[in-house]
């Protein structure tokens, strides 16, 4: 297994910790044009896909086709792309989805230690 499996292994454990106390549904999705998303959570009403790109280049769009179809295609608002760099950070909106999409760029340390204070905020009623 690589370390870009791991890294999706990881924050998959850490989205499912967050959401195990709600009736989600996660799932992976696979396009007509062989293009894909490693994790999408149904939570409640919201449909949300991770993709997870953990390597040294910056992700553009052109690396982002599956998350793009996906959004496009569900009329999903928003998504989350996992990445390796600290600095590859930013929103990219999506202004050709009919939902006007946007993804949030974060980095893998920093998504799982967002998801770790938000489900120990859960445990202690904050």
């Amino acid at each position: 297994m690589g370390l870009s499996r791991s890294v999706e292994t990881a924050f998959f454990k850490h989205l499912f910790s967050r959401y195990y106390d709600v009736c989600t549904r996660f799932a992976y999705w696979r396009g007509k044009k062989d293009e894909e998303v490693d994790i999408v959570a149904e939570v409640k009403d919201q449909v949300i896909p991770f993709e997870v790109k953990y390597r040294y280049e910056h992700t553009g769009a052109g690396d982002l086709k599956g998350i793009i179809r996906f959004c496009a295609e569900k009329k999903v608002s928003r998504g989350y792309v996992i990445t390796r760099e600290m600095d590859d950070f930013s929103i990219m909106p999506l202004e050709d989805t009919p939902a006007k999409a946007r993804l949030l760029k974060i980095a893998a340390p920093l998504a799982c230690f967002l998801l770790g204070q938000a489900e120990l905020q859960l445990l202690h009623g904050r």
